[in-house]
């Protein structure tokens, strides 16, 4: 006989009152303050937040890389704050799929596409001949069997990261954590890896959880949140039209909404401060960021520092750049633009050394890179080149400023204190100055990565999607400081497609692809 009770599905993530705390020089640093969160299993969540508000912080506690400071976390039922490191290795390795921002971190460079999907099968307990097997199945159910032979350095970003996905979900996992899937790809290889994950989590009837800025993952949402200073700020329906609403923190600070900070025209009585969390309010007499147009005026060209002449690159008879000419000139901005895939990334590495090329000519600071070797061209570069990769150069365990001090100190330059209290202003790193980098989000990472680029005074500064993890009013921040850059005469060149970036230069490349 029916007694009347109803059973109810526990969630497949459940946070309740989560706090997080990384340690610093002036004491603990609160990256999670009493965040609760309830996931039902089968349902997409997507998790939108400013640079600094806990968002990555709480993907790393839901993934048991780190555990929580206090407060309760269950995860497919493993209650994390009390689990050993054997139930945290065995819940990843089994249960969890982890999707990362950067494919090619987690794909490995030596292994075909079917072999790097077979690789977490492998990890799971498959035999070599059967996971391989499983692994062909997954990237046909997702569409990818034309790239199973291909190695990663043959595919575009958006194929990388789309094999990335079906490498994390091969061993069918029960809920999937992603962290900025599509930070470093255009809006049309953005949406093909949405649906491709989206597809390959209701196969499962797996839990996703979707870290982004990226507004265009609501169209993959059953829910979306939003998180600001460690706390769950608001929630609502994708389907259901919505704005964001004001945000008054705990010191009194005022967070626009991106919609109100670019549409509100200048606030009079306030000056607008960049920070981890977002556009603040705060004192007299200037408009908000973003409210008016970034400060750029013609300004004179200068010499050529750098130039591809006729230049093309294979990368196993696949062409990536086919008889590219461009000139790089002091004082100016060049944006490297174009679909995920292009050679936006090749084209930086060829024109500062890093990559042969198969024909044309590459000059370096007057240096033809035909006629020098490894060391040599090394040479060339830390005589005048500063180079922001995708991945960025950080000593992790090393403070902030620790890390600008440093990247002066290894070009043998002196201490310069003023430059490097300037660049931590500029980009709003003063408050981070004495973090470890361990400890810091991606986009403050990121930040970091542009302002170590510009403090040891480059004669060319080339940076690679230098603003993708962060939100607008941060990268209007790096933008602003790239565009001093180039006024004080610095060669920057850039491979971005954020239209802050675009907005701001002085010549654009756009690159069709081949």
């Amino acid at each position: 006989m029916s007694t009347g009770t109803q059973h109810v599905m526990p969630p497949a993530v459940d946070v309740h009152d989560l706090f997080f705390l990384y340690d610093a020089p002036t004491g603990s640093v609160a990256a999670l303050r009493g965040l609760s969160l309830h996931v039902s299993e089968g349902e997409r969540l997507v998790v939108h937040g400013p640079n600094g508000s806990g968002k990555s912080t709480l993907l790393a506690v839901l993934a048991a890389e780190v555990a929580p400071s206090a407060g309760s976390v269950r995860v497919a039922g493993v209650d994390l704050a009390r689990a050993d490191d054997a139930t945290r290795t065995a819940l990843r390795r089994v249960r969890l799929g982890l999707i990362d921002q950067r494919a090619r971190r987690s794909l490995r460079p030596e292994l075909d596409a079917v072999d790097n999907v077979a690789l977490q099968l492998r990890v799971s307990g498959r035999h070599r001949g059967e996971a391989r097997l499983l692994a062909r199945e997954a990237l046909s159910r997702l569409g990818l069997e034309h790239l199973a032979a291909r190695r990663p350095e043959t595919l575009s970003g958006g194929e990388a990261q789309r094999v990335a996905v079906a490498a994390a979900l091969a061993h069918r996992p029960t809920v999937v954590l992603a962290d900025e899937p599509t930070g470093e790809l255009d809006a049309g290889a953005a949406d093909l890896v949405y649906d491709v994950l989206a597809a390959a989590v209701d196969d499962l009837g797996a839990t996703l959880v979707l870290v982004t800025h990226d507004p265009r993952a609501a169209r993959v949402a059953d829910r979306v949140v939003r998180i600001r200073d460690g706390r769950l700020s608001e929630q609502w329906d994708p389907a259901t039209p919505h704005s964001e609403t004001l945000v008054v923190d705990d010191r009194g600070w005022v967070r626009l909404p991106d919609a109100l900070r670019h549409g509100a025209g200048a606030v009079t009585g306030a000056v607008a401060v960049a920070t981890a969390d977002g556009v603040l309010l705060r004192g007299t007499g200037a408009a908000v960021l973003g409210d008016v147009d970034l400060p750029h005026e013609p300004h004179a060209r200068g010499e050529v520092v750098a130039s591809l002449d006729d230049v093309s690159v294979d990368y196993s008879g696949t062409p990536v750049l086919d008889g590219l000419s461009l000139e790089v000139r002091a004082g100016s901005l060049t944006v490297v633009s174009g679909r995920s895939g292009s050679g936006k990334s090749t084209l930086l590495r060829a024109l500062t050394g890093l990559a042969p090329v198969d024909a044309g000519e590459v000059m370096l600071l007057g240096r033809r890179l035909a006629d020098l070797d490894r060391d040599a061209r090394a040479a060339v570069r830390r005589s005048g080149v500063a180079v922001a990769s995708q991945g960025g150069s950080l000593v992790e365990t090393m403070h902030v400023r620790d890390n600008l001090e440093l990247a002066r100190t290894a070009r043998g330059l002196p201490d310069d204190g003023v430059l490097v209290d300037a660049l931590c202003d500029g980009l709003g790193l003063t408050p981070l100055a004495h973090r470890t980098v361990s400890s810091l989000s991606g986009g403050e990472r990121q930040r970091v990565a542009v302002a170590r680029s510009l403090v040891v005074e480059p004669v060319l500064a080339v940076l690679d999607e230098p603003t993708s993890q962060l939100d607008e009013a941060n990268a209007e921040v790096v933008a602003r400081t790239l565009v001093d850059a180039a006024r004080r005469g610095v060669a920057v060149v850039v491979a971005s497609h954020d239209p802050v970036l675009l907005d701001t230069a002085d010549e654009i490349l756009e690159l069709a692809g081949t």
